[in-house]
């Protein structure tokens, strides 16, 4: 005789669109829609962090920028590269010792970092138009605390 089927039986149901990892990725493609559409100067994601974190802590080296902002040795060293290339930044050499050299922001770069914040902050009022602001803050704080582990 067969047995029927019973909700015990069968394995928990996985739904996609249920899922945080899927979710976040959708929800940076949809902010990455805007940044590309709207973003000043055809600055990039990568070129946007680095341009706001420069101008946040100023001087440092690559390496250290690289950690800040999350980017592997290979990435932050395109990324400065390509903004030198545009003048938004450049190496300063240590006096002191001539094998230290830090990245910092020019003139030009620094107007452009302070435009495109900005540009930022409203692009980020349309990605996340659907949230109040609790829900802005809940959202910020929770994947801080993803990232922080």
């Amino acid at each position: 005789m067969i047995q029927p089927v019973t909700a015990a039986d069968e394995p928990e149901r996985y739904v996609l669109d249920d899922q945080p990892g899927f979710l976040l990725r959708v929800a940076l493609k949809t902010h990455t829609a805007f940044l590309t559409a709207k973003m000043i100067e055809g600055l990039t994601a990568p070129q946007f962090s680095t341009l706001a974190k420069l101008l946040e802590v100023g001087p440092c080296s690559q390496n250290h920028l690289g950690r800040l902002i999350h980017y592997d040795s290979a990435t932050i060293t395109g990324v400065i590269n390509r903004l030198k290339a545009r003048g938004f930044i450049e190496s300063i050499v240590d006096p002191l010792d001539r094998r230290r050299v830090a990245i910092d922001l020019t003139d030009l770069g620094r107007a452009v970092a302070a435009d495109a914040i900005a540009t930022i902050r409203e692009i980020s009022r349309e990605t996340f138009s659907p949230l109040s602001p609790a829900e802005h803050a809940a959202l910020t704080t929770l994947l801080k605390k993803v990232i922080r582990r």
